[in-house]
Protein backbone atom coordinates (compact mmCIF):
# COMPACT_ATOMS: atom_id res chain seq x y z
CA UNK A 1 0.00 0.00 0.00
CA UNK A 2 1.28 3.40 -0.81
CA UNK A 3 -0.32 6.19 1.21
CA UNK A 4 1.60 9.19 -0.55
CA UNK A 5 1.51 9.94 -4.12
CA UNK A 6 3.64 12.72 -5.60
CA UNK A 7 5.02 13.79 -8.62
CA UNK A 8 1.81 13.11 -11.08
CA UNK A 9 -1.89 14.37 -10.67
CA UNK A 10 -3.26 12.76 -7.46
CA UNK A 11 -6.90 12.51 -7.08
CA UNK A 12 -9.24 10.77 -4.55
CA UNK A 13 -8.09 9.54 -1.62
CA UNK A 14 -4.50 11.08 -2.56
CA UNK A 15 -5.51 15.01 -3.10
CA UNK A 16 -5.57 16.44 -0.32
CA UNK A 17 -9.28 18.64 -0.44
CA UNK A 18 -8.90 22.56 -1.05
CA UNK A 19 -12.89 23.03 -0.71
CA UNK A 20 -12.65 26.70 -1.24
CA UNK A 21 -10.09 26.90 -3.99
CA UNK A 22 -12.47 24.25 -5.69
CA UNK A 23 -15.89 26.03 -5.34
CA UNK A 24 -14.66 29.44 -6.28
CA UNK A 25 -12.95 27.87 -9.04
CA UNK A 26 -15.92 25.58 -10.33
CA UNK A 27 -18.17 28.57 -10.21
CA UNK A 28 -15.65 30.35 -13.05
CA UNK A 29 -15.77 27.31 -15.39
CA UNK A 30 -20.04 27.07 -15.01
CA UNK A 31 -20.36 30.30 -16.04
CA UNK A 32 -17.62 29.98 -18.66
CA UNK A 33 -15.10 32.50 -17.38
CA UNK A 34 -11.81 32.16 -18.52
CA UNK A 35 -9.10 31.78 -16.07
CA UNK A 36 -5.62 32.02 -14.92
CA UNK A 37 -4.12 29.74 -12.17
CA UNK A 38 -0.89 30.85 -11.08
CA UNK A 39 1.68 29.28 -8.39
CA UNK A 40 4.75 27.36 -7.62
CA UNK A 41 6.00 24.16 -8.88
CA UNK A 42 4.37 21.34 -7.26
CA UNK A 43 1.67 23.45 -4.80
CA UNK A 44 -1.05 21.71 -6.55
CA UNK A 45 -2.61 23.43 -9.47
CA UNK A 46 -2.74 20.97 -12.05
CA UNK A 47 -4.64 18.13 -8.64
CA UNK A 48 -6.65 21.18 -7.95
CA UNK A 49 -7.79 21.64 -11.73
CA UNK A 50 -8.09 17.93 -12.65
CA UNK A 51 -9.87 17.16 -8.98
CA UNK A 52 -12.55 19.98 -9.38
CA UNK A 53 -13.58 19.31 -13.23
CA UNK A 54 -14.19 15.31 -12.28
CA UNK A 55 -16.33 16.57 -9.56
CA UNK A 56 -18.60 18.82 -11.61
CA UNK A 57 -21.44 16.87 -13.50
CA UNK A 58 -21.60 16.48 -16.85
CA UNK A 59 -18.50 18.13 -17.37
CA UNK A 60 -15.37 16.97 -19.22
CA UNK A 61 -11.61 18.38 -19.60
CA UNK A 62 -9.60 18.48 -22.78
CA UNK A 63 -5.64 19.29 -21.13
CA UNK A 64 -2.80 19.97 -22.72
CA UNK A 65 0.76 20.54 -21.00
CA UNK A 66 3.18 22.73 -22.45
CA UNK A 67 5.90 22.39 -20.44
CA UNK A 68 9.34 22.28 -22.86
CA UNK A 69 7.86 23.12 -25.95
CA UNK A 70 10.25 24.32 -28.75
CA UNK A 71 8.38 25.10 -31.87
CA UNK A 72 4.75 25.32 -33.24
CA UNK A 73 5.06 21.93 -34.14
CA UNK A 74 5.95 20.82 -30.19
CA UNK A 75 2.12 23.17 -29.10
CA UNK A 76 0.58 20.97 -32.16
CA UNK A 77 1.34 17.93 -30.74
CA UNK A 78 0.52 18.81 -27.56
CA UNK A 79 -3.16 20.19 -28.38
CA UNK A 80 -3.28 16.88 -30.49
CA UNK A 81 -2.29 14.78 -27.65
CA UNK A 82 -4.72 16.13 -25.73
CA UNK A 83 -8.00 15.57 -28.17
CA UNK A 84 -6.79 12.09 -28.60
CA UNK A 85 -6.94 11.44 -24.77
CA UNK A 86 -10.14 13.14 -24.74
CA UNK A 87 -12.27 10.94 -27.26
CA UNK A 88 -13.38 7.79 -25.96
CA UNK A 89 -15.70 7.04 -29.03
CA UNK A 90 -13.97 5.70 -32.47
CA UNK A 91 -16.27 8.36 -34.33
CA UNK A 92 -15.17 11.24 -32.67
CA UNK A 93 -11.41 10.18 -32.63
CA UNK A 94 -11.87 9.71 -36.81
CA UNK A 95 -13.75 12.98 -36.90
CA UNK A 96 -10.71 14.58 -34.93
CA UNK A 97 -8.17 13.24 -37.70
CA UNK A 98 -10.15 14.41 -40.43
CA UNK A 99 -10.62 17.90 -38.87
CA UNK A 100 -6.78 17.57 -38.61
CA UNK A 101 -6.29 16.90 -42.59
CA UNK A 102 -4.09 20.47 -43.16
CA UNK A 103 -1.66 18.85 -40.72
CA UNK A 104 -1.05 15.66 -41.55
CA UNK A 105 -2.13 13.43 -38.63
CA UNK A 106 -0.62 10.47 -37.92
CA UNK A 107 -2.52 8.11 -35.56
CA UNK A 108 -0.77 5.46 -33.48
CA UNK A 109 -1.48 3.58 -29.63
CA UNK A 110 1.45 4.18 -27.25
CA UNK A 111 2.96 1.39 -25.93
CA UNK A 112 3.13 1.41 -22.44
CA UNK A 113 -0.40 2.95 -21.64
CA UNK A 114 -2.61 1.20 -24.77
CA UNK A 115 -3.99 5.00 -25.92
CA UNK A 116 -4.52 6.10 -28.84
CA UNK A 117 -1.95 8.76 -29.74
CA UNK A 118 -1.92 11.63 -32.39
CA UNK A 119 1.03 13.40 -33.53
CA UNK A 120 1.19 15.92 -36.51
CA UNK A 121 3.84 16.30 -39.41
CA UNK A 122 6.23 18.73 -38.19
CA UNK A 123 7.01 20.17 -42.21
CA UNK A 124 2.84 21.12 -42.23
CA UNK A 125 2.33 22.50 -39.00
CA UNK A 126 5.59 24.80 -38.62
CA UNK A 127 3.58 27.46 -39.11
CA UNK A 128 2.07 29.70 -36.14
CA UNK A 129 -0.93 29.87 -38.05
CA UNK A 130 -1.29 25.58 -37.83
CA UNK A 131 -2.44 25.64 -34.15
CA UNK A 132 -5.75 27.46 -35.86
CA UNK A 133 -6.24 23.92 -36.92
CA UNK A 134 -6.10 22.53 -33.50
CA UNK A 135 -8.26 25.08 -31.80
CA UNK A 136 -10.83 24.67 -34.37
CA UNK A 137 -10.55 21.04 -33.18
CA UNK A 138 -11.18 21.80 -29.73
CA UNK A 139 -13.90 23.74 -30.17
CA UNK A 140 -15.53 21.20 -32.37
CA UNK A 141 -15.28 19.20 -29.55
CA UNK A 142 -17.05 21.70 -27.53
CA UNK A 143 -20.05 21.98 -29.65
CA UNK A 144 -23.35 20.78 -27.11
CA UNK A 145 -21.10 19.19 -24.46
CA UNK A 146 -19.64 21.01 -20.98
CA UNK A 147 -15.96 21.31 -21.86
CA UNK A 148 -13.09 23.07 -19.84
CA UNK A 149 -9.85 23.08 -21.70
CA UNK A 150 -6.84 23.12 -19.64
CA UNK A 151 -3.53 24.71 -20.90
CA UNK A 152 -1.01 23.85 -18.35
CA UNK A 153 2.50 25.20 -18.06
CA UNK A 154 1.32 27.94 -20.64
CA UNK A 155 3.99 30.45 -20.22
CA UNK A 156 6.50 28.28 -21.87
CA UNK A 157 4.99 29.30 -25.33
CA UNK A 158 7.13 32.47 -24.41
CA UNK A 159 10.02 30.81 -24.89
CA UNK A 160 9.00 30.09 -28.76
CA UNK A 161 11.24 31.64 -31.38
CA UNK A 162 7.49 33.04 -32.54
CA UNK A 163 6.05 33.01 -29.27
CA UNK A 164 4.43 36.46 -29.45
CA UNK A 165 2.59 35.58 -32.98
CA UNK A 166 1.49 31.96 -31.75
CA UNK A 167 -0.28 33.77 -28.40
CA UNK A 168 -1.31 36.28 -30.89
CA UNK A 169 -3.45 33.49 -33.01
CA UNK A 170 -4.56 31.82 -30.17
CA UNK A 171 -6.19 34.21 -28.88
CA UNK A 172 -7.50 35.58 -31.92
CA UNK A 173 -8.85 32.12 -32.02
CA UNK A 174 -9.84 31.79 -28.52
CA UNK A 175 -12.31 34.85 -28.30
CA UNK A 176 -14.15 33.68 -30.24
CA UNK A 177 -15.23 30.26 -28.56
CA UNK A 178 -17.03 31.62 -25.67
CA UNK A 179 -18.99 28.75 -24.89
CA UNK A 180 -15.89 26.83 -23.91
CA UNK A 181 -14.16 27.56 -20.90
CA UNK A 182 -10.18 27.50 -20.90
CA UNK A 183 -8.05 27.39 -17.95
CA UNK A 184 -4.30 28.55 -18.33
CA UNK A 185 -1.78 26.96 -15.92
CA UNK A 186 1.56 28.70 -14.79
CA UNK A 187 4.46 28.15 -12.40
CA UNK A 188 6.83 31.41 -13.68
CA UNK A 189 4.71 33.95 -11.89
CA UNK A 190 5.98 37.18 -13.89
CA UNK A 191 5.58 35.24 -17.16
CA UNK A 192 2.25 34.19 -16.37
CA UNK A 193 1.94 37.62 -15.64
CA UNK A 194 2.99 39.36 -18.44
CA UNK A 195 0.71 37.29 -20.72
CA UNK A 196 -2.10 37.77 -19.29
CA UNK A 197 -1.59 41.13 -17.50
CA UNK A 198 0.57 43.06 -19.97
CA UNK A 199 -1.28 45.73 -21.83
CA UNK A 200 1.08 44.87 -24.54
CA UNK A 201 -0.08 41.33 -24.32
CA UNK A 202 -2.54 39.74 -26.77
CA UNK A 203 -4.26 38.11 -23.83
CA UNK A 204 -4.29 41.41 -21.61
CA UNK A 205 -7.28 41.07 -19.19
CA UNK A 206 -8.82 38.39 -20.88
CA UNK A 207 -9.52 35.73 -18.11
CA UNK A 208 -9.53 36.04 -13.98
CA UNK A 209 -6.29 35.32 -12.14
CA UNK A 210 -6.57 32.73 -9.64
CA UNK A 211 -3.67 32.22 -7.46
CA UNK A 212 -3.09 28.80 -5.64
CA UNK A 213 -0.96 28.94 -2.68
CA UNK A 214 0.33 26.47 0.22
CA UNK A 215 -1.96 24.43 1.95
CA UNK A 216 -3.16 25.92 4.94
CA UNK A 217 -1.55 23.92 7.59
CA UNK A 218 -4.80 22.28 10.05
CA UNK A 219 -6.01 21.05 6.48
CA UNK A 220 -2.79 19.59 5.54
CA UNK A 221 -2.29 18.13 8.96
CA UNK A 222 -5.46 16.04 9.26
CA UNK A 223 -4.60 14.66 5.15
CA UNK A 224 -1.08 13.69 6.31
CA UNK A 225 -2.40 12.27 9.84
CA UNK A 226 -5.46 10.33 8.21
CA UNK A 227 -2.81 8.89 5.70
CA UNK A 228 -0.56 7.86 8.23
CA UNK A 229 -3.67 6.32 9.93
CA UNK A 230 -4.41 3.99 7.57
CA UNK A 231 -1.15 2.26 7.91
CA UNK A 232 -1.47 2.18 11.35
CA UNK A 233 0.77 5.19 12.00
CA UNK A 234 0.38 8.07 14.53
CA UNK A 235 1.89 11.75 13.17
CA UNK A 236 2.62 13.92 15.75
CA UNK A 237 1.51 17.15 15.09
CA UNK A 238 4.64 18.63 15.90
CA UNK A 239 6.72 16.59 13.84
CA UNK A 240 4.06 17.29 10.66
CA UNK A 241 5.18 21.40 11.36
CA UNK A 242 9.05 19.99 11.24
CA UNK A 243 7.99 18.33 7.86
CA UNK A 244 6.24 21.59 5.83
CA UNK A 245 9.23 23.35 7.59
CA UNK A 246 11.51 21.37 5.78
CA UNK A 247 10.13 21.53 2.67
CA UNK A 248 9.15 25.13 2.52
CA UNK A 249 5.03 24.14 2.31
CA UNK A 250 5.46 22.92 -0.76
CA UNK A 251 2.64 20.16 -1.30
CA UNK A 252 4.09 18.20 -3.58
CA UNK A 253 7.55 17.91 -1.38
CA UNK A 254 5.62 16.90 2.15
CA UNK A 255 4.12 14.19 0.04
CA UNK A 256 7.66 12.90 -1.13
CA UNK A 257 8.81 13.05 2.47
CA UNK A 258 5.82 11.73 4.03
CA UNK A 259 6.13 8.99 1.51
CA UNK A 260 9.79 8.77 2.76
CA UNK A 261 8.79 8.28 6.15
CA UNK A 262 6.22 6.06 5.73
CA UNK A 263 8.83 3.39 3.92
CA UNK A 264 11.31 3.24 7.10
CA UNK A 265 8.12 2.91 9.69
CA UNK A 266 5.71 0.13 10.72
CA UNK A 267 2.24 0.03 11.47
CA UNK A 268 1.43 0.97 15.38
CA UNK A 269 4.69 3.44 15.13
CA UNK A 270 4.23 6.76 16.62
CA UNK A 271 6.51 8.83 14.36
CA UNK A 272 9.71 10.69 15.18
CA UNK A 273 12.07 12.78 14.24
CA UNK A 274 14.61 10.53 13.72
CA UNK A 275 12.01 8.65 11.37
CA UNK A 276 11.77 11.94 9.54
CA UNK A 277 15.90 11.67 8.84
CA UNK A 278 15.53 8.35 7.78
CA UNK A 279 13.16 9.78 5.43
CA UNK A 280 15.36 12.18 4.33
CA UNK A 281 18.32 9.55 3.74
CA UNK A 282 15.40 7.98 2.02
CA UNK A 283 15.00 11.39 -0.26
CA UNK A 284 19.27 11.54 -0.71
CA UNK A 285 19.48 8.01 -1.48
CA UNK A 286 16.56 8.26 -4.51
CA UNK A 287 17.83 11.60 -5.50
CA UNK A 288 21.51 12.21 -4.58
CA UNK A 289 23.38 10.92 -7.93
CA UNK A 290 20.77 14.02 -9.70
CA UNK A 291 22.24 16.32 -7.40
CA UNK A 292 25.87 15.21 -7.96
CA UNK A 293 24.93 16.07 -11.79
CA UNK A 294 23.06 19.03 -11.19
CA UNK A 295 26.25 20.42 -9.33
CA UNK A 296 29.01 19.11 -11.30
CA UNK A 297 29.25 22.02 -14.21
CA UNK A 298 29.41 24.85 -11.56
CA UNK A 299 32.05 27.02 -10.57
CA UNK A 300 33.74 27.06 -7.37
CA UNK A 301 32.48 30.57 -6.54
CA UNK A 302 28.55 29.32 -7.67
CA UNK A 303 28.63 26.28 -5.62
CA UNK A 304 29.98 28.69 -2.42
CA UNK A 305 27.26 30.78 -3.29
CA UNK A 306 24.76 28.21 -3.34
CA UNK A 307 26.14 27.12 -0.20
CA UNK A 308 25.69 30.25 1.56
CA UNK A 309 21.93 30.13 -0.01
CA UNK A 310 21.62 27.39 1.71
CA UNK A 311 22.29 28.29 5.15
CA UNK A 312 21.39 31.75 5.01
CA UNK A 313 18.38 31.83 2.77
CA UNK A 314 18.08 34.09 -0.26
CA UNK A 315 16.49 37.39 1.52
CA UNK A 316 19.32 39.26 2.05
CA UNK A 317 22.04 38.04 -0.63
CA UNK A 318 23.97 40.76 -0.70
CA UNK A 319 24.83 41.47 2.98
CA UNK A 320 28.21 41.24 4.45
CA UNK A 321 27.29 38.10 6.25
CA UNK A 322 25.92 36.39 2.98
CA UNK A 323 29.88 37.51 0.87
CA UNK A 324 31.91 36.63 4.37
CA UNK A 325 30.43 32.87 4.16
CA UNK A 326 30.47 32.45 0.00
CA UNK A 327 34.17 33.86 0.00
CA UNK A 328 33.12 36.71 -1.92
CA UNK A 329 34.62 40.11 -2.15
CA UNK A 330 31.73 41.96 -4.45
CA UNK A 331 27.93 42.39 -4.68
CA UNK A 332 28.75 41.75 -8.64
CA UNK A 333 30.22 38.36 -8.18
CA UNK A 334 26.87 37.41 -6.05
CA UNK A 335 24.33 38.73 -8.54
CA UNK A 336 26.73 37.02 -11.37
CA UNK A 337 26.87 33.66 -9.40
CA UNK A 338 22.77 33.62 -8.89
CA UNK A 339 21.52 34.73 -12.20
CA UNK A 340 23.63 31.57 -13.35
CA UNK A 341 22.04 29.39 -10.34
CA UNK A 342 19.07 30.71 -11.86
CA UNK A 343 19.49 29.90 -15.42
CA UNK A 344 20.16 26.66 -14.66
CA UNK A 345 16.85 26.05 -12.62
CA UNK A 346 18.43 25.37 -9.28
CA UNK A 347 17.00 28.89 -7.76
CA UNK A 348 14.52 31.07 -8.07
CA UNK A 349 13.75 34.70 -7.54
CA UNK A 350 10.46 35.30 -5.86
CA UNK A 351 9.45 38.87 -4.90
CA UNK A 352 13.55 39.69 -4.34
CA UNK A 353 14.00 36.37 -2.16
CA UNK A 354 16.11 33.80 -4.17
CA UNK A 355 14.52 30.04 -2.79
CA UNK A 356 15.72 26.72 -4.12
CA UNK A 357 13.70 25.32 -6.54
CA UNK A 358 14.37 21.78 -4.37
CA UNK A 359 14.66 21.44 -0.71
CA UNK A 360 15.98 18.70 -0.55
CA UNK A 361 18.38 19.86 -2.60
CA UNK A 362 18.99 22.89 -0.60
CA UNK A 363 19.59 20.07 2.64
CA UNK A 364 21.88 18.38 0.58
CA UNK A 365 23.90 21.29 -0.50
CA UNK A 366 24.04 22.33 3.23
CA UNK A 367 25.25 19.47 4.52
CA UNK A 368 28.40 18.97 2.24
CA UNK A 369 31.35 19.50 4.31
Amino acid sequence: MEAFKYGCVVRGANFCARPVLARQLSRYVSAGQNVVIQGERRIGKTSLVHETIAGMRGWKAICADFMGVRSVTDVCNRLADALARFDDEENLYRKTLAMLAHVRPVATVDAMTGLPTITVDASASKNPSSVNTLLDAVAHHAQKRKVCVVMDEFQDVLDLPDGDQVLALMRSRIQHLADTCFVFLGSARNAMLSIFLSPKSPFYKSAVVFGVDEIPDDDFYAFAAGRFATGKRMLPRSLFQRVLEFVSRTSGDVQELCDAIWQVTSPGSTLTDADMEKGVQVVFARESSAYATFSKPLTSIQLRVLRALAVLGGAHPLSGEFLRLADVTTPTTVKRALAALAKAELVYDLNGEYKFVSPFFREWIRRRP
